[in-house]
């Protein structure tokens, strides 16, 4: 198959990517090498609030359910001491979720011209006299995909050992991960919807957790594992665990996460292919979307003007952009910005 631009993974950052770049009249091919879209969760679902998810969320918010976000409050689990009530204004966004969202972005892009195919894994970019120009699959059906401009959107795989950004841009250092779960629980106590909580302490066990709570008794939370959230639930010594205490998961995801979460690649583009997303090391629904955009933008330059050298302004672009200055770090807040209040409202600023 032959295509412009072909797009490696239907996560938010491929398919903001693929739908745009079909909105401009050009032909697309996305490759999930998952049975459905939105799934494995690898996220909470927040779309941080901004200029951008304003505009986005308009044409999508009706078709899902949602739950503003109103606040967010940083606690000491031990002492049960806040240490800061942020109150959303602007920041907030929404929590949606993600396999609804996702599966929502994949009509867009549908609909928009792009050709979607679900099961088929990239396994290889294909690359002549150095420049990749497509992409090998392990699918029979569809074994390969040429193309003009190779979009690489593989989300928090790109740093592991079988990811494309592992392999062709990241130092070890920069993509160097750690495991973990997503679980999604029911009946956590003493949660208020909308109300994002982020638990910090010296405990390694609760420090640097948190809750996402969706409405509808439906709240988001990340452990390293199934069973360091057993134990936490188990403990009767902290704020968090009693929360947790009478949860059960109804849906557990695993992922590998970054060790320097949200931060960019140094190098974010090579010979034919773009990163977007997780897969130029930046972390965010939103953020990775605003990626897609400028991926976009850059390919459908490339294309038009038949200049390959053109590619390397997408790289310039995110460094020149309000998400490079303000990554998607909550886990870093403290060291970047001093509170979380200041990143916020700095986040809530974005521009495209």
């Amino acid at each position: 198959m032959k295509c412009d631009i072909v797009v490696i993974g239907a996560g938010p950052a491929g398919l903001w990517a693929a739908k745009t770049a079909a909105e401009e009249g050009l032909e697309v091919v996305v490759l999930e090498e998952h049975a459905a879209v939105g799934l494995p969760k690898h996220c909470s679902g927040w779309l941080l609030g901004c200029e951008f998810t304003d505009k986005m969320f308009a044409g999508v918010k009706d078709a899902l359910p949602h739950q503003k976000v109103t606040r967010m409050v940083i606690i000491d689990p031990l002492s049960g001491q806040v240490k800061e009530d942020v109150e959303d204004t602007g920041w907030g966004g929404y929590l949606v979720r993600r396999e609804l969202f996702d599966r929502e972005l994949a009509k867009l892009a549908v609909m928009a011209g792009a050709k979607l195919f679900l099961n088929v894994k990239a396994k290889e970019l294909i690359k002549e006299d150095g420049r990749v120009v497509g992409v090998q699959t392990a699918s029979d059906r569809l074994p390969e995909v040429r193309a003009k401009v190779t979009i690489c959107a593989d989300g928090m795989k790109s740093a592991t050992n079988s990811g494309f950004a592992h392999r062709e841009i990241a130092s070890e250092s920069e993509s160097e991960t750690y495991p973990g779960v997503k679980i999604e629980l029911v009946n956590v106590r003493e949660v208020t919807p909308g109300q994002i909580e982020i638990y910090e302490c010296g405990d390694p066990a609760l420090g640097s957790r948190s809750l996402w709570p969706h409405g509808w008794g439906i709240t988001l939370a990340s452990f390293s594992s199934i069973k360091a959230f057993s134990e936490v639930r188990s403990r009767r010594d902290n704020l968090l665990s009693r929360k947790l205490a009478s949860s059960f998961p109804i849906y557990v995801g695993g992922f590998p996460n970054r060790k320097q979460m949200g931060y960019f690649y140094n190098h974010m583009v090579r010979d034919g292919v773009v990163f977007v997303g997780e897969a130029c090391g930046c972390s965010g629904v939103i953020h990775g979307m605003i990626t897609g955009s400028y991926a976009t933008k850059v390919a459908k330059k490339v294309i038009e003007q038949g200049d390959m050298k053109i590619i390397d302004e997408y790289e310039k672009m995110l460094k020149n952009s309000d998400i490079y200055r303000n990554p998607f770090c909550y886990r870093n807040v403290r060291k970047n910005y001093g509170s979380y209040s200041v990143w916020l409202e700095r986040s809530a600023e974005i521009r495209i």
